[in-house]
């Protein structure tokens, strides 16, 4: 299992897991502002597996957490999974995240 944590605004990620491997992306998020990080995209060998809020540390009114999304390379080839911040309501996306994903054959 690969993880990565992601802190730059409008990244793009490379991995290179096994066939078969879970990535995990983990993006600080913060719930009180409305800016909730979802699953833009999923093309190729990516497969998302889980999309969740976690919270760091105490629960605290206003605090922060982070969205851990779960990805799994099915089979050799190549995927991407572009995830994006931004309010449901709004069509402006804040940040993104591209997680490009290479898979090399047995």
């Amino acid at each position: 299992m690969a993880e990565v944590w992601v802190t730059a605004r409008n990244s793009e990620i490379h991995v290179s897991p096994a066939p078969g491997d879970e990535v995990v992306v983990r993006l600080p998020q913060n719930a009180t502002t409305g800016y909730l990080w979802s699953v833009q995209r999923v093309d190729g060998i990516a497969e998302v597996i889980g999309n969740e809020y976690e919270v760091s540390g105490q629960p605290l009114p206003g605090a922060g957490g982070q969205q851990v999304v779960r990805i799994r390379a099915a089979a050799a080839g190549e995927g991407l999974v572009r995830l994006v911040l931004k309010r449901p309501w709004e069509s402006a996306v804040q940040d993104r995240c591209d997680v490009r994903i290479s898979v090399g054959g047995e």
